[in-house]
């Protein structure tokens, strides 16, 4: 049977007209070449040189076979070269979709420098709401996910990412603004923005005002984080918001608190459960979660 290495042999000879030289290339002996070549002349059934004043002659059939070793040899290359370009990401396409406070206040920058690093890859960065975010990892519409809520599907594999308290955002003049820490007592008849958005943390922070028997001045919701900061900077009030946009907000002028109870927020990347991850997709979730521990300081 015909194998690899004496297709090698014969094309090395082919090319470089002499054992020597063609034993060079492929790092073995002289007579380790010629045995290969023997062997291949055996299982083909006809000769493939002939030695001519000291030199090898490739016979007519040896032509003609060596043209269609080529033509094996053009395809192994290109497919090696396409397994070159997957291994170094050099090819392929991306698909992410993630909840809108990642997707203003921290993806933006990780896409970029993931594109910078590899130019040949195609990045689509859709922003929907945390559940539809789930819906379209476990239906395999995208790559990767990336939500802040707690939930239970069969078709997303969650990983962890982080999980960081809810910040108390306000203007640098408010009355509370110098304290490091503010307590749910100190926020008695204050107008505070609801967001509407994360469905599990948003009856933890009625509960926490309830229990304390603090009321407060509920008259604006929002769904997004982004939009109740935009309120915040506005002088409508203030709000608890996810440590994501509240450190990015802090960058445009507010100034964000710890608060007392802690409240627990989780950033979660999702993955399809039902297929392997690609390797795009793994290495951008890590480097994610890089910059998401880096924003959040945790």
């Amino acid at each position: 049977m015909i194998n690899l290495r004496q297709i090698e042999a014969f094309r090395a000879v082919m090319i470089h007209k002499t054992v020597t030289r063609a034993a060079q290339m492929l790092y073995v002996s002289q007579p380790a070449v010629s045995r290969l070549v023997a062997d291949l002349e055996y299982y083909i059934g006809f000769e493939l040189f002939q030695r001519q004043k000291g030199r090898l002659v490739p016979t007519p059939e040896a032509l003609a076979f060596y043209e269609e070793v080529e033509r094996s040899y053009t395809g192994l290359e290109r497919i090696t070269e396409t397994a070159r370009d997957i291994r170094e990401f050099r090819t392929g396409r991306l698909f992410i979709t993630a909840m809108p406070a990642l997707s203003t206040a921290l993806l933006p920058e990780v896409v970029h420098r993931f594109s910078q690093r590899y130019p040949a890859v195609s990045i689509s960065l859709q922003v929907h709401s945390s559940k539809r975010v789930v819906e379209w990892v476990s239906t395999q519409r995208c790559d990767v996910g990336f939500v802040g809520m707690s939930f239970e599907d069969a078709g997303v594999e969650e990983q962890v990412m982080i999980d960081a308290p809810l910040k108390l955002v306000m203007l640098p003049g408010h009355r509370l603004a110098m304290n490091a820490t503010v307590v749910v007592d100190e926020l008695a008849g204050e107008s505070f923005i609801s967001v509407g958005q994360f469905l599990d943390v948003r009856p933890e922070i009625d509960r926490i005002f309830a229990q304390a028997g603090i009321r407060r001045d509920l008259r604006l919701e929002t769904q997004l984080s982004a939009v109740a900061c935009e309120m915040v900077l506005a002088g409508a009030g203030v709000s608890l918001i996810e440590p994501v946009t509240a450190k990015h907000y802090a960058s445009r002028g507010l100034v964000a608190r710890d608060f007392e109870p802690t409240i627990p927020f989780r950033y979660s990347a999702l993955l399809p459960a039902f297929r392997s991850p690609s390797r795009l997709a793994t290495e951008f979730t890590r480097e994610a979660r890089e910059a998401l521990v880096l924003q959040v300081g945790i």
